[in-house]
């Protein structure tokens, strides 16, 4: 793998993921920018939370570099970044460190980029293509370049960018034996449904899908050259109008590919059969909540067509997953004793069902911002209700951990001090379950209401949309 030597007036770019080295490597952006940075000329080192202040290339030091470039998609990773940059001795608040300058990108930065702005020089406000030409301006020249998003200068307008032309391919990967190496291949960006509660659906608006041919030349590619299973990645697989010729054809190539979470109600018996075909033995779909619930979030499959794939899948061979929620808003208790009984008929037919709960956390940028987080008690009665329901196996995400990822990404800059403060300290998520505690992140289970910390984001649906989607849902979920 040949990389850009170092040089002692390059540019010093530090590549950083901040979360563990296995889950850089899964992800595909991570790549791409290791590349495309080396092409553009720059020295480019990178670095994950896990693996400290100093490079994994030559072991150079965070503070030494010119730019650092973090791609962050998850907000509880805001704090892995502080930390990392503490450690590195390296001033988290812009307005207090002249270098090295901080870019920060993804897509929960997209969505609200305040959280961060305090310690970020540059914000990319959407995806990576209609951006790169002005992050290469802004780094080699040091001075502002229109299109990204400037913190020091205070909340103002800004649009989520999307690229218009994105399919070209870049097959080139990272692969290291010690790392846990994945391989990514876009199948589409975007989502053409709406779900009311799915924020990367919102951010990443139209949907974009890719010639089917081009992404199974690419897997194909990559297969060969790594001996790895390619994932397909999109944010619903199936709704590619030539999803099944796609699959068809690496059937007949003998390809083997990993296919994500399916769109149930599009995902019939032949879509079943030719995954399994291609070597895959478990499939993952998302019913959400019940019947009622469901439908009024945007996802209109009945329990009866639920329980058909799974009898398909158990019929195949494979294993079920299901993705549950609890805490959506108008959710009753007949909702999750409705979940509870979908389960035991799913059980019934002899699947193996591994399933998966997750509270409800409201989202920038989706109609449900304006929703309060249910209560942490009612989340947890309500996760070991439906741990009650026949399964082989189950697994759920903390209603804490889920209101501290909420606190962050429903706040403005005054959240910044608290990620500091919990970077800083020997035991961070100790640090936020005591501004739980204390009433601190109390505006999570409260209502929101315009202006919102990120209401000068401009995405694909304005406020008043947004608004208007949110007043259907409560008049068809709760009645009012």
């Amino acid at each position: 793998m040949r990389r850009t030597s170092y040089r002692k007036n390059a540019i010093k770019i530090a590549l950083l993921y901040p979360s563990t080295y296995s889950v850089a490597m899964s992800s595909a952006v991570f790549h791409i920018l290791y590349f495309k940075l080396q092409d553009a000329g720059f020295y480019v080192e990178r670095f994950t939370a896990d693996r400290g202040p100093r490079g994994i290339e030559d072991g150079t030091p965070l503070s030494h570099f010119d730019y650092i470039v973090a791609a962050v998609h998850y907000e509880l990773d805001y704090i892995n970044l502080v930390k990392l940059l503490l450690e590195a001795g390296v001033p988290p608040r812009a307005a207090r460190r002249e270098a090295p300058r901080l870019i920060i990108g993804g897509p929960p930065v997209t969505a609200n980029p305040e959280p961060v702005a305090e310690f970020a020089d540059v914000i990319a406000v959407g995806e990576l293509e209609p951006l790169w030409d002005s992050l290469i301006e802004y780094m080699t020249t040091g001075e502002e370049v229109e299109g990204l998003y400037y913190p020091q200068r205070g909340p103002h307008p800004v649009k989520i960018r999307h690229a218009e032309n994105w399919s070209a391919a870049d097959y080139r990967r990272i692969p290291e034996a010690e790392a846990a190496f994945s391989l990514s291949v876009e199948l589409a960006r975007g989502c053409p449904y709406s779900c009311l509660f799915c924020m990367e659906s919102y951010i990443s608006k139209p949907y974009r899908p890719r010639d089917w041919g081009a992404v199974l030349q690419e897997a194909a590619w990559l297969y060969r050259k790594y001996g790895i299973r390619p994932s397909l990645v999109a944010l619903t697989a199936n709704a590619h109008r030539h999803f099944k010729e796609l699959l068809s054809e690496a059937v007949r190539q003998k390809l083997q590919l990993s296919i994500p979470s399916l769109r149930a109600e599009l995902l019939d018996d032949e879509t079943l059969e030719l995954i399994a075909q291609l070597g895959q033995r478990t499939i993952t779909i998302a019913p959400e909540s019940s019947e009622r619930l469901r439908k009024a979030l945007g996802k209109d499959i009945s329990d009866g067509e639920i329980i058909r794939i799974v009898r398909k899948a158990a019929k195949l061979g494979m294993r079920v997953k299901l993705y549950l929620l609890v805490g959506v808003p108008c959710e009753r208790d007949g909702d999750v004793q409705d979940l509870k009984r979908l389960l035991a008929e799913a059980k019934k037919t002899g699947a193996y069902l591994y399933v998966s709960v997750n509270p409800l956390v409201p989202k920038p940028q989706t109609p449900l911002q304006y929703h309060p987080m249910a209560p942490i008690p009612y989340l947890k009665k309500a996760i070991r209700a439906v741990e009650e329901s026949p399964h082989d196996a189950f697994s759920h995400y903390d209603p804490v951990l889920a209101a501290i990822q909420a606190a962050i990404s429903l706040g403005g800059r005054e959240v910044s001090v608290h990620i500091e403060n919990s970077a800083a300290s020997n035991a961070p998520l100790g640090y936020w379950k005591r501004l739980l505690k204390n009433g601190a992140l109390d505006y999570v289970f409260k209502p929101r209401d315009d202006p919102l910390p990120w209401g000068h984001v401009e995405g694909f649906f304005s406020s008043q949309q947004l608004k208007s989607m949110y007043e259907a849902f409560l008049k068809t979920a709760c009645g009012h």
